[in-house]
């Protein structure tokens, strides 16, 4: 298997927005407290909503295939600090995740990792001197991931249901 990593363009749109679709489901069925959704409108908003984001925040997409089947994306921008930040940490050029996903069947294949070290490069390019990712907590395969990449634990936010 010969796995491409390709940089997204305008007639990728419908690739992105199936990996975004079932990466939506994959974690809606991870969530045990019943609290995430995708709803009618998901896809394509969801999609169209990332690629304003990558263009207002310098980001972009890698999408991953294997032969010409797209089997992953990776989705990363540049954060801007703000002016409170800047009163609790030092000066940074932070690099954010914003999505990763390998589709079931070629999960555990290396192709996370090609689309990680890809989007480091670009971000290392772009001067960024930290990588950020959030992983949803029931996510235990995506926690571990990324801790074999040297990424480390930074912020937990917790829930509660009130009744």
């Amino acid at each position: 298997m010969k796995i491409k990593l390709k940089k997204y363009q305008k007639n990728n749109f419908k690739e992105l927005d199936r990996c975004m679709v079932q990466l939506q489901d994959f974690i809606v069925r991870l969530d045990p407290l019943k609290r995430l959704r995708r709803s009618s409108k998901y896809s394509p908003q969801y999609s169209r909503n990332i690629i304003e984001k990558i263009t207002k925040y310098n980001g972009i997409i890698f999408l991953a295939y294997d032969d010409k089947k797209n089997v992953g994306c990776i989705v990363g921008i540049i954060e801007k600090q703000s002016e409170k930040n800047l009163l609790e940490c030092i000066p940074t050029r932070a690099g954010r995740i914003v999505e990763l996903f390998v589709s079931d069947t070629h999960r555990n294949l290396g192709i996370g990792k090609q689309l990680m070290e890809k989007m480091e490069n670009y971000m290392r390019k772009k001067k960024c001197d930290v990588m950020r990712v959030k992983v949803f907590e029931p996510n235990k395969a995506a926690h571990n991931f990324y801790k074999n990449l040297k990424y480390q634990d930074r912020v937990t936010d917790m829930i509660k249901i009130l009744k």
